[in-house]
């Protein structure tokens, strides 16, 4: 009975460790804007996304209607990963907005919050 009572805690433990850590991960995807000093991009704005990504299609559609289908550029994880490793893209969606210099922002989620910063003027 107690090697019942063992296991069973450690099911319940590793449940617990799984889920604390898929809440931390989407946080952080959630997370605020990271500045990046050298992109190697050109001046403009990139959507990072996935074929598996349900919120790029809705993050796609966004951008689409504040900028057009030609205003941005899209990377996908399937396509170049090596990207996503340069810039540190660990979540998708993710918006990258490029300066003259080759220095960026990185906005994690939806476009919103790089919409709203000016993105569309």
């Amino acid at each position: 009975m107690d090697d019942f009572w063992v296991r069973l805690g450690l099911i319940g433990g590793a449940l617990i460790v799984a889920g604390l850590a898929t809440v931390t991960m989407r946080l952080r995807a959630r997370g605020s804007p990271r500045k990046l000093s050298a992109t190697g991009l050109d001046r403009g704005v990139y959507l990072f996304s996935s074929t598996a990504c349900a919120d790029c299609k809705h993050a796609r559609s966004m951008l689409d209607d504040a900028l057009g289908s030609g205003g941005y550029r899209e990377f996908q994880w399937e396509r170049e990963p090596g990207l996503f490793h340069d810039l540190n893209v660990d979540a998708v969606p993710a918006t990258v907005i490029v300066d003259f210099d080759g220095s960026g922002v990185l906005w994690p989620g939806r476009p919103d919050k790089a919409l709203a910063s000016g993105l569309s003027s």
